[in-house]
This record gives structure tokens, sequence and C-alpha cells, in this order.
């Protein structure tokens, strides 16, 4: 009988995650880590927008509202930078914007505070992982 084995060769999704919450932040990097992800965290866009540039990045997930650079400033840097890059925005207020950044494709998904994690980490990792 044989029996397939996960392919040693397949690289961990990395993901970044920004938001000013450090307890979302740390309940995001549970959920991101329990699913076998390589987790960056920072807790403002600009910290956030330098990780992007040090580090190959498949996902990232940002709060909307933020010190200094915002979700949205963050989304927009980012698709310009690495259009295939995954893009998720999360927000408890401002919804109208939000969707304005889903439709327009500055990001890929939009998850409304409270989420529920583990929707969130398996809507992005799935896309990741069958592209």
């Amino acid at each position: 009988m044989l029996v397939a084995l996960p392919s040693l060769s397949r690289r961990r999704p990395s993901v970044l995650i920004a938001d000013d919450d450090e307890s979302i932040l740390d309940l995001l990097v549970q959920g991101f880590e329990m699913f076998g992800c390589q987790v960056f965290t920072a807790e403002n866009g600009r910290d956030a927008w330098t990780l992007f540039n040090g580090r190959q990045v498949d996902i990232v997930l940002t709060d909307f509202q933020m010190p200094g650079l915002d979700g949205a400033q963050l989304s927009h840097r980012i698709r310009n930078h690495s259009p295939s890059t995954k893009i998720g925005v999360m927000t408890g207020g401002n919804e109208h914007t939000a969707v304005d950044l889903l439709e327009d494709g500055t990001v890929d998904y939009y998850f409304r505070k409270p989420f529920d994690l583990i929707r969130v980490c398996e809507s992005m990792i799935g896309e990741v992982q069958t592209a």
C-alpha cells in the first residue's frame, strides 16, 4: 500500500500581520501558526511596510485603523509593489472604505471585527496553497 507523504520542498506560507492591538496580534499569530505559517508582526503600518520589504511575504493581514500609515495606505503600497501578494483588511468600523478597497482590487479579503479566526486563516491560506 502506498501512502502519500507531504512534500518536503513545499515552503510554509509567510504571513505579515499588522495591528495596533496586541491581543489581536497574539490571537492571529496563534491561528496562522496553527496552520503551519511563518508569521511576522507589526504594530503599525510603517513597521509592516519595512518588514514587507525585507522578507518574502505571501499574505498580509492588516487592521484598517492604525496610527501613522493606516491599513488602506499600507495595502495600496503593497499592491503596487507586489500584485500577487494576498491582502486582507480587518476593521471594527469604517466598513464602507474597506469594501471600497475590496471592490477596487486593492485588497483580496475584508474581515469585520470581531472575526472568526479559523475562517480568516483558512480563507487566506487556502488560496495561497492552491496557487
